[in-house]
């Protein structure tokens, strides 16, 4: 965890990624949206602000490619989904 918004869920999703790379994820998001995605990779990003200014922070992304149109998408502390099934089982 680089961040205090960093949860022990979205711990737990990123270490499960790791674990079970390969495989669909089916993610919902708080405005209902449901996605069918992969894990694609992950990183320290920030938000955008410069290092020395107040507000600056640093987080992890992780990465999922949507398995209906292929593009690639961010899950962050501040876009975290309410629910996640791998396999059939509700992880999140």
């Amino acid at each position: 965890m680089i961040n205090p918004h960093e949860t022990e869920a979205f711990d737990f999703l990123y270490n499960f990624v790791h674990k079970h790379a390969e495989g669909v994820y089916y993610l919902t998001f708080q405005d209902g949206v449901q996605i069918s995605a992969e894990y694609d990779t992950d990183y320290e990003t920030d938000n955008g602000i410069d290092i020395d200014d107040d507000g600056y922070e640093e987080y992890i992304a992780i990465v999922f490619k949507n398995t209906a149109n292929n593009t690639l998408f961010e899950v962050t502390c501040f876009s975290f989904p309410t629910k996640v099934i791998y396999n059939g089982k509700r992880i999140i």
